[in-house]
C-alpha cells in the first residue's frame, strides 16, 4: 500500500486502512506503511480521518443509522467506512466544506456501482442537512448507553467502568479517551540531559517542558519531534514511570520478559548507565527486531535479545537467576484507548479472563528465576481487576516467598497521588493526563 500512497488522496489512504482494520489488522502499522510517499498535508488529513473514525465510530454509526434505511451493523463494511469518513468530516471537521466531504466519500465506493454510490450520497446529504435533529440516548434515563454512544465506547466496557467508578467518573474517563493524547518523550541520558534537550527543542521552536511525574520526561506542547533521534524516545509518561519501580543499579542482571517494542527496556539500560546485562525476551521475532533497533539507536549495548515465550522455561543459553525482572504483561490495553482507539473496537469482554490466565502463567513462570532478595515489577496498561489486583492477590497466595512493596518510595514525590493505599501504582487519563497503567513491586524474601 505504501508504494501507491503518492498516487492516492488522503481519503483513499484512510479508507484502505479502515477496511483492513475491520479485517483484524492494526491501524498504526498500516498507516505508517500507507503514508510513505504522501505529502505532509495529505498525511495529516489521512491520519486525522483514520484515527477520527476509529475514535468516534460508535457515535458515527448512530448518526448514520439515524438517516439510513439500513442500520449501520447491517451495511457492507466498505459502504459503512465510506459513510463514516464522510460523516466524520461533516460532524467533526469544521474546515472541510460539506460538498467536498460528501463528494469525495462517494468516490470511494463508485467502483461498487451507481446504486451504492447513490446510497452513500443520499445518507451523507441528509446528515449534513439534518445534523441538528440527531437524538442520542439520555444520560438520566440510560447513562450507560448515553456514554457509550455519545463518547463512542462499547456498552460492555462502559457498564464495567460505571459499575466500578460510578457513571460520572466513567463518563470523564471515556471523554478523556476521546482526546488526542499529549506528546511526551523520554530523554536518553546516555546521550544528553533533560535540560540540554529542552534547550535545544526550544531553540528549534518546539514547545517543550519538564514532565511532572517522570524525571526523564519532556512534554511536547507544539512542534514536530523525530521518531528516530538517538537522544530521546517517544513514550508516554506513565510508561516511563514503570522502570523506576525496579530501583535498578549498574552491573545487575535483569530480565525484561515481554520487552517489545523496547521503550521500557532501553529506559532500564540508561538507568543502569549501560553497565550490566538486560535480557529482553519476546515471543514475536518481528517485534523483537524493534527492540534491537531501538537499543542500537539509543546506544544501549547491554541489551541482549532472545525470542522466547515468558510462559515457558527460559532457553538454556540465558541466565537462570536475575537480580530484577520486569513483567510488562500482554494485556487488554484498555488503558491506552486514546492512543490506539482500534483497541476498543476489537477487544471483547471475554478476552479479559483469557488474558488474566495468561498473565498468571507468566508470573508463575518468572517467579522461579528471581534471586532471593530480588525484585519483580508486574505492569499492565489496563484498569481491569482481573488483570491487576486479582492477579497480584493470586500470585502472593501462590508464592509465599514473595511480598508486595509500596511503590511510593521509588518514585518522585510528585507521584504520591499515583499510588493507592495498597501500594499499587495506578494512572488514569482523566485524572493525570497520562495513559492508564497499573504496576506492583514484588520482592522475593
Amino acid at each position: 500500500m505504501g508504494d501507491e500512497a503518492k498516487h492516492k488522496d488522503p481519503r483513499s489512504i484512510a479508507f484502505d486502512v479502515l477496511n483492513r482494520v475491520e479485517a483484524g489488522a492494526f491501524a498504526d502499522i498500516l498507516l505508517e506503511s500507507g503514508l510513505k510517499g504522501a505529502g505532509e498535508l495529505d498525511a495529516s488529513l489521512a491520519t486525522e480521518l483514520t484515527y477520527g473514525v476509529l475514535r468516534w465510530s460508535i457515535r458515527l454509526d448512530w448518526s448514520i443509522g439515524s438517516f439510513s434505511s439500513i442500520k449501520a451493523k447491517k451495511l457492507e463494511r466498505r459502504i459503512l467506512n465510506a459513510l463514516r469518513i464522510g460523516a466524520y468530516q461533516l460532524l467533526f471537521l469544521t474546515k472541510v466544506p460539506p460538498s467536498a466531504a460528501i463528494n469525495e466519500s462517494v468516490k470511494l465506493i463508485k467502483g461498487g456501482g451507481a446504486k451504492k454510490a447513490g446510497f452513500v450520497n443520499a445518507v451523507l446529504r441528509r446528515i449534513d442537512a439534518e445534523r441538528g435533529s440527531i437524538r442520542f440516548p439520555e444520560l438520566n434515563k440510560d447513562p450507560v448507553r448515553h456514554i457509550s454512544v455519545l463518547y463512542s465506547h462499547p456498552e460492555w466496557l462502559v457498564k464495567r467502568w460505571a459499575g466500578r467508578y460510578g457513571a460520572e467518573e466513567a463518563l470523564k474517563l471515556c471523554m478523556a479517551n476521546q482526546e488526542i493524547p499529549p506528546k511526551a518523550v523520554r530523554v536518553n541520558t546516555l546521550a544528553t540531559t533533560r535540560d540540554e534537550l529542552i534547550k535545544e527543542f526550544r531553540g528549534k521552536g518546539i514547545e517543550a517542558s519538564k514532565a511532572a511525574y517522570s524525571p526523564d520526561g519532556i512534554i511536547i506542547a507544539g512542534g514536530r519531534v523525530e521518531a528516530k533521534d538517538p537522544r530521546y524516545y517517544i513514550q508516554d509518561q506513565a510508561s516511563q514511570i514503570i522502570p523506576y519501580l525496579l530501583s535498578l543499579a549498574p552491573n545487575e542482571v535483569v530480565l525484561d520478559a515481554c520487552s517489545a517494542p523496547g521503550g521500557k527496556t532501553t529506559h532500564m539500560a540508561q538507568l543502569m548507565r549501560n553497565a550490566g546485562a538486560i535480557y529482553a525476551l519476546d515471543l514475536n521475532s518481528a517485534r523483537l527486531k524493534a527492540v534491537e533497533e531501538s537499543a542500537k539507536r539509543l546506544g544501549a549495548g547491554m541489551i541482549k535479545t532472545a525470542q522466547a515465550d515468558a510462559e515457558k522455561p527460559l532457553p538454556k543459553g540465558l541466565p537462570q537467576v536475575y537480580d530484577a525482572i520486569l513483567c510488562d504483561a500482554p494485556c487488554s490495553g484498555l488503558g491506552v484507548i486514546r492512543r490506539t482507539p482500534d483497541i476498543k473496537l476489537r477487544r471483547k469482554e471475554g478476552e479479559i479472563k483469557e488474558l488474566s490466565e495468561r498473565q498468571k502463567r507468566i508470573l508463575d513462570n518468572l517467579a522461579g528465576y528471581l534471586k532471593k532478595g530480588g525484585r519483580m515489577v508486574y505492569s499492565a496498561c489496563t484498569f481491569e481487576p482481573e488483570e491487576t489486583d486479582d492477579n497480584i492477590k493470586w500470585f502472593l497466595e501462590a508464592h509465599r516467598d514473595f511480598v508486595l512493596e509500596d511503590a511510593k518510595p521509588f518514585l518522585l514525590s510528585s507521584c504520591g497521588g499515583l499510588v493507592d493505599g495498597k501500594g499499587f501504582l495506578r494512572t488514569f487519563p482523566h485524572r493525570h493526563g497520562m495513559d492508564g497503567f497499573f504496576a506492583a513491586r514484588l520482592r522475593r524474601v
